[in-house]
């Protein structure tokens, strides 16, 4: 494969993905969120945001450059990774940066999601509750590397009481991705299509290009989202790989689990979000502004 083709083949599955997993590293431990991918053509880079409320992926990034991202590519995922440079010295010079990067966006309902949303951004009420959501850190990935990886396309997720998963919310996921690191350092991710957990424990089968060891960290996203990102339900599961008799199973240690879905969930990420917006600018001594009216897609 070309450079060139890998890049074009890089861009075509940005655009397809309305969201990707995202993984970082830290001490041999990966970590995985879902994120919205964008393709810069001026720099041929995939870019991931974060807003400073939530800047614990660009701080883990920034650590350790080493970075992958689990995008779709027709019925299957592409799996990418790179090198990856975190810009958080202009948060405001970012907001204009992602507003072209969408506008750069083939007609799609990605495209069609994230112009409705920096529409709302723009005004009155959404200035007053979500300015500090229009802040932006920019992740910038640099490609090393391309793999594919297959997919049934179809996801179920069991009771998994180990992994803090009930069966309310277990039947609500669609995409579980499971996570290690490799000998080079690099969070290597793939799909996990039939979710089978017996014992507490996740049967896993990664890709020949993945060999997992015996008590190796590990983790395992499982999420969901809407059409248009306004709903969306998220939980980490960080543990171990194990061997046994059958193969490699994961064993759940912790989880962190997000909900956005009821108007309760977006009220407490509202206020949440402005409190930790402050202790962002705080820590770091500098003064929080609530971000100037953001320029809608409609003017352009």
């Amino acid at each position: 494969m070309t450079a060139s083709t890998a890049t074009d083949r890089i861009r075509d599955a940005v655009y397809d993905s309305l969201t990707a997993e995202f993984a970082t590293t830290r001490d041999d431990r990966p970590a995985v969120v879902p994120v919205t991918p964008f393709f810069d053509r001026e720099r041929e880079v995939v870019v991931v945001t974060a807003a400073p409320a939530f800047a614990g992926k660009a701080e883990r990034a920034a650590a350790n450059p080493r970075v992958s991202l689990l995008l779709h590519e027709g019925e299957g995922r592409l799996h990418l990774t790179g090198r990856a440079t975190v810009r958080d010295d202009d948060l405001e010079a970012n907001t204009a940066v992602v507003e072209r990067l969408i506008r750069d966006e083939p007609p799609s309902p990605k495209r069609e999601a994230m112009v409705e949303a920096a529409d709302f951004l723009g005004t009155r009420l959404g200035l007053l509750l979500l300015d500090w959501y229009g802040l932006r850190i920019l992740i910038e990935i640099r490609p090393t590397a391309v793999d594919s990886r297959p997919s049934d396309g179809t996801t179920t997720v069991p009771t998994w009481n180990a992994a803090g998963v009930d069966s309310g919310e277990a039947e609500t996921y669609d995409r579980v991705v499971a996570t290690v690191t490799d000998d080079a350092g690099y969070p290597r991710s793939w799909p996990v299509s039939s979710a089978t957990v017996r014992d507490g424990r996740l049967r896993l089968t990664p890709p020949d290009d993945v060999r997992p060891v015996d008590g190796q960290p590990a983790c395992v996203l499982v999420h969901w989202h809407d059409a248009d990102l306004a709903k969306l339900e998220q939980r980490l599961i960080r543990g171990r790989c194990r061997k046994d008799a059958r193969g490699l199973v994961f064993d759940p240690a912790s989880s962190f689990h997000l909900r956005n879905r009821t108007p309760r969930d977006r009220l407490r990420f509202i206020v949440d979000g402005k409190r930790r917006t402050r202790a962002y600018f705080d820590d770091r001594g500098r003064t929080y502004r609530p971000v100037p009216r953001l320029r809608t897609l409609l003017e352009w």
